[in-house]
């Protein structure tokens, strides 16, 4: 299936990386505000399977070029990492985004970014990197709270070490935008700070239109007066 908006333009893709409790579901709100844009929830880090997944066949094509059936390695030779991609693109599409035939925007949003997810910065990065290859074009909205305001909100304060965490998240992804935009050059990563765009919506447009998206001002500040005005972490 060739996936493409009504207009007949190819589509774009973003996703939201966060940790919890930073106001993300506002925000994902925000986006599904504008028009055209449609972002999916969380989905416990499924699509980290398939960067394993399209890791350990690129590992056997690039090392191995077997084609007969007594060769430990059989089958190597015609493996196409590539077309793997292809293929696991038009998955996602069609199981897990969903879009319709009037958007031209479609991601999701994911809060496992703590380091219980990833051991090291370095396997963030790398998977963050892949999404790219996945969903050629990503647009990273980066969205982080302070670490002691965090610990406070929903089931934080319940965690053994939340404050030492949350901070480390933080820099995490402070550092992985930083190196985002450094790769792939400017519109490609935004930062946001729910303690400053939760009293000041404007920083929230101006990284939309940082990153390419369209404009509807008005639905995007009532997605966010909406969403802020209740929950634990309001």
């Amino acid at each position: 299936m060739r996936w493409g908006s009504s207009s007949g333009q190819p589509l774009r893709f973003i996703t939201v990386v966060t940790y919890g409790r930073t106001g993300s579901t506002a925000l994902q709100a925000a986006l599904n505000a504008l028009p055209g844009v449609l972002v999916r929830g969380e989905n416990y880090g499924a699509l980290r399977g398939l960067h394993d997944y399209v890791q350990a066949l690129a590992e056997t094509a690039d090392r191995h070029s077997a084609g007969r059936p007594s060769h430990p390695w059989f089958g190597s030779a015609r493996l196409d990492p590539s077309a793997v991609l292809d293929g696991l693109r038009e998955h996602v599409l069609t199981t897990v985004l969903r879009p319709g035939k009037d958007i031209a925007w479609v991601g999701f949003k994911e809060v496992r970014y703590e380091p219980g997810h990833f051991a090291t910065y370095d396997e963030l990065l790398e998977y963050l990197l892949f999404l790219d290859k996945l969903f050629p074009g990503m647009r990273y909205l980066v969205n982080v709270r302070d670490p002691e305001a965090a610990a406070r909100s929903g089931w934080w304060p319940d965690h053994g070490d939340a404050l030492t965490v949350l901070a480390e998240s933080r820099d995490r992804l402070t550092r992985a935008t930083a190196d985002l935009s450094s790769v792939f050059g400017p519109g490609r990563a935004a930062l946001v700070d729910y303690d400053v765009w939760r009293d000041d919506p404007d920083t929230a447009l101006r990284a939309f239109a940082e990153l390419g998206l369209p404009g509807d001002d008005a639905a995007v500040r009532a997605a966010l007066a909406e969403h802020l005005g209740h929950g634990r972490h309001a």
